[in-house]
């Protein structure tokens, strides 16, 4: 299933082409159902390709030491292509069109956010991506028209209340709350005033109010630093959860606890018992999730038909 997704993922990826084809070189290296694919058009996606690997991977790849990934990263260019030629043929044929409004709108979009952060915001974007204005635009339908085609084809599909229930009770490890105990903190650079913050709360200041006030963690501030549940899985850093979790409820540190972000006074609020998300409450989500794996199969299945049936020729 995994691998199914990441093909139609990867198609995003590979419909960057579009718009951007070269006249370095027009001879075909493949034909789909009479169409071509040139030398230009791999030499484009393939740089992208390459690009984005390297930038995700934290590399850069060399022809020699990396020839296994290099012929990998090739491969995914071909297959990308044929199955972009593929979609947009099958799209037509099924009279999907493009709406060239909602492009409009889309594009504007992009232009106006890119140019929010600098004069050239627009401009620098289409360098970086090596697109043109043209080119980024059929990028954009092209990604359309794989939408309008996944939609129509798994237009029907539909999951029951028995299939529904019957995952919930084979899967119950996925619904099970680990509970914990309510947090909350302060975050200050310096140690001292951290100090002085405690000895405020000792003398019976209000926590949210001295968050709101001194905490320099802008995304819970203004919650009077509330961090929700927090549990021995919440991802935070040792030194603040060791002693977050050791505090009995309505507990705060004595003492500044230093991390590597700042130093923090905790604060404990109730315990929540560990618990089942009851079928009930778990439903609307779990029905929305299983629809979506049910499209992404028959689609990704659809796809493998499409080009199993097409009429491909590799003249490389």
């Amino acid at each position: 299933m995994k691998k199914r997704i990441v093909m139609v993922m990867v198609l995003c990826l590979a419909i960057f082409l579009l718009g951007c084809n070269s006249n370095k070189s027009s001879n075909p290296i493949a034909e789909v159902n009479g169409e071509k694919i040139t030398q230009g058009d791999f030499d484009k996606l393939y740089a992208v390709i390459k690009a984005d690997y390297e930038k995700s991977q934290a590399v850069q790849l060399d022809d020699s030491k990396d020839a296994t990934i290099i012929k990998n990263l090739k491969t995914n260019t071909y297959d990308n292509l044929v199955l972009q030629k593929l979609i947009r043929q099958d799209a037509l044929k099924k009279g999907i069109k493009v709406d060239s409004k909602e492009l409009d709108n889309y594009i504007k979009y992009i232009k106006d956010s890119k140019n929010q952060t600098s004069t050239d915001g627009f401009k620098n974007f289409l360098t970086e991506t090596k697109f043109t204005e043209a080119g980024l635009r059929q990028y954009l339908e092209t990604q359309q028209l794989n939408s309008k085609l996944a939609e129509k084809i798994t237009a029907k599909e539909t999951v029951s209340d028995t299939q529904i229930r019957k995952y919930y009770d084979e899967n119950q490890t996925e619904f099970q709350d680990p509970g914990g105990i309510q947090i909350y903190h302060i975050l200050v650079a310096d140690e001292k005033l951290a100090q002085e913050i405690i000895n405020q709360l000792e003398q019976g200041a209000d926590f949210a109010t001295l968050a709101k006030q001194y905490s320099t963690d802008t995304t819970n501030k203004e919650q009077g630093g509330d961090l929700g549940i927090v549990n021995a899985d919440t991802n935070y850093v040792a030194e603040f959860k060791t002693a977050a979790l050791a505090l009995k409820p309505g507990e705060i540190t004595k003492k500044p606890v230093k991390s590597e972000v700042g130093y923090h006074i905790i604060k404990a609020g109730e315990k929540k018992a560990a618990s089942l998300k009851t079928f009930e409450a778990a439903q609307a989500d779990l029905k929305i999730k299983l629809e979506k794996e049910q499209k992404d199969k028959v689609y990704n299945d659809y796809l493998t038909k499409l080009k199993k049936d097409a009429k491909i020729k590799d003249l490389r």
